[in-house]
């Protein structure tokens, strides 16, 4: 079948956050929701249709619980010039 592979037309950074997304048994929609978004732009950024805005990638890699690493080597395959300059703070009395 056409869409037997879902992972079909995901960019690195898409599958990333899809196969996450999905292990966390959350719909595209609830993902949508929480990073305050539509549907139909996670889906797009996920497919590489429409560019990641940092502030998207850092909601969505605390909300998913994504390694830094990972997020940036899955950014840097899809646009080598990329650069996730932006840093998380850590949380008040969170330990390092």
């Amino acid at each position: 079948p056409k869409y037997a592979n879902k992972n079909y037309s995901l960019t690195p950074f898409g599958r990333l956050c899809a196969e996450e997304r999905r292990a966390l048994t959350m719909t595209l929609p609830e993902m949508a929701k929480l990073v305050g978004t539509s549907p139909l732009d996670v889906s797009r950024i996920e497919r590489g249709e429409k560019p990641a805005p940092a502030h998207y990638v850092l909601l969505v890699m605390e909300l998913l619980g994504l390694n830094k690493a990972d997020v940036e080597m899955a950014l840097a395959a899809q646009d080598s010039t990329y650069k996730l300059t932006r840093v998380t703070q850590p949380r008040y009395g969170s330990q390092q």
